[in-house]
């Protein structure tokens, strides 16, 4: 069959649609690092699904498959004058769910998430104006051109003009289409119509790839079985990975990297580390001490190597994979990029705002020769911000400790302040 680049993919697309009267945008077609293929393999564009291939190299299209879908979705005719009616859900639509099972609640939902995007605007522009916490409570409240928070249209899609591809939906822009009268919102019924199909054709595809490619167990929801291989990903369940591949062991801790691509040895015949539940792909190592950690999948390599680290350390899995680096255990210490999270973590844990009991938000501001400065804000007195530096020696004894404290208690996140409380984790200025 023949298989093109997902470039040349958008530019056929775009001129098989060019009288298209759907609002589509073909640049969908190019988000081949989506986390979509890790879901389920597929680009949906419109109702239409288009697999991604791979074959040892980057990801590819059909070219048969792009121009038939191309040439379905210009078919599509787009009544302007028959509408149908939108109704959105509320500022809490997704928290008012969550009670329910994940399946129940988690679904693709373009109604939903086109409120999220007024409301993300709307508290954007709240933020924008540094007021005291006690007087944004009207931020949400609905006006009377159905938007919240004092939000007009023509900012609104203004801020979504500038965001992409994140305000698109199925590869299309529904704002091109969405109207307001007599109160209320409309969709041309044909577009509103495709956007449903959109929404059960996503949960079809889902459920496929949750079922492992072995037994047919059924999998978690979003890809936690999902495992990347030389030709796309495959769902595989923890039992049948850990028959397939091995389990490491540890048994090559201090070994240099260079020595291990010098043999050759292949990471995928491990389970990652990590996550313990997909096929590992590369070896991942200390680049300070360039000695190895352990083998990982694709999607934890990316985890641990671009993660924000004040996320990381409180991953119990991931401090414990940092510390397979056996200088890293000898010396006490953590990769550089570590020191000033865990001054950051110390800083949330020990500093406050004159006598307010509240636990603050340290934000890395810069690390210079003296030391990491941090900016902190207070969730109860939103105006109150200060800044705080840990000096370069007291930020290496924090990390010695921390490192101490972790490989003693045999939890690698003994040391690191527990998760916030919800009333705690306000947004902030």
């Amino acid at each position: 069959m023949p298989m093109i680049s997902p470039k040349l993919a958008c530019v056929i697309f775009t001129e098989e649609t060019r009288d298209a009267s759907l609002p589509l945008r073909p640049e969908a077609l190019l988000k081949t690092m989506s986390h979509h293929l890790r879901w389920h393999g597929h680009v949906v564009v419109g109702d239409v699904a288009l697999r991604v291939y791979k074959n040892k190299g980057p990801w590819r299209y059909d070219e048969r498959d792009v121009r038939q879908a191309a040439r379905d979705l210009s078919a599509v005719t787009v009544d302007h004058d028959d509408l149908v009616e939108v109704v959105l859900p509320g500022q809490r639509w997704r928290e008012e769910g969550r009670g329910e099972d994940e399946d129940a609640w988690n679904h693709a939902n373009w109604r939903g998430q086109i409120a999220h995007w007024m409301y993300h605007e709307a508290l954007s522009k709240e933020l924008a104006r540094d007021r005291q916490y006690a007087g944004r409570s009207e931020w949400a409240r609905i006006g009377e051109n159905g938007l919240p928070g004092g939000l007009t249209w023509e900012e609104f899609v203004s801020a979504r003009d500038g965001s992409g591809s994140a305000s698109t939906i199925a590869g299309t822009y529904p704002l091109e289409l969405f109207t307001r009268s007599e109160g209320r919102w409309w969709l041309p019924r044909t577009y509103a119509d495709l956007l449903d199909r959109w929404e059960a054709l996503e949960e079809k595809l889902l459920e496929r790839a949750r079922l492992c490619s072995r037994c047919r167990a059924r999998g978690p929801r979003w890809s936690g079985w999902r495992t990347p291989t030389k030709t796309g990903y495959v769902t595989m369940c923890p039992p049948c990975s850990g028959a397939e591949f091995t389990a490491y062991t540890g048994h090559l801790r201090g070994v240099p990297y260079g020595q291990m691509r010098a043999r050759k040895l292949r990471a995928d015949d491990y389970l990652c580390r990590l996550c313990q539940s997909s096929r590992a792909s590369v070896w991942d190592h200390c680049h300070g001490h360039d000695l190895v950690r352990g083998p990982v999948c694709a999607s934890c390599n990316t985890f641990e190597g671009n993660g924000v680290p004040e996320i990381l350390l409180r991953r119990e899995e991931v401090v414990a994979h940092l510390l397979e680096c056996s200088r890293c255990r000898e010396e006490r210490t953590l990769p550089p990029r570590f020191h000033a999270a865990v001054a950051g973590l110390h800083l949330e844990a020990e500093a406050r705002h004159a006598s307010c009991p509240v636990q603050p938000h340290a934000r890395h501001w810069d690390t210079t020769s003296s030391g990491h400065v941090f900016d902190l804000y207070c969730d109860r007195h939103w105006t109150k911000k200060w800044r705080e530096e840990v000096p370069a020696a007291k930020a290496l004894e924090l990390v010695r400790v921390f490192v101490g404290q972790a490989l003693a208690a045999g939890r690698p996140s003994a040391g690191v302040p527990g998760p916030r409380a919800a009333s705690d984790t306000n947004a902030r200025t």
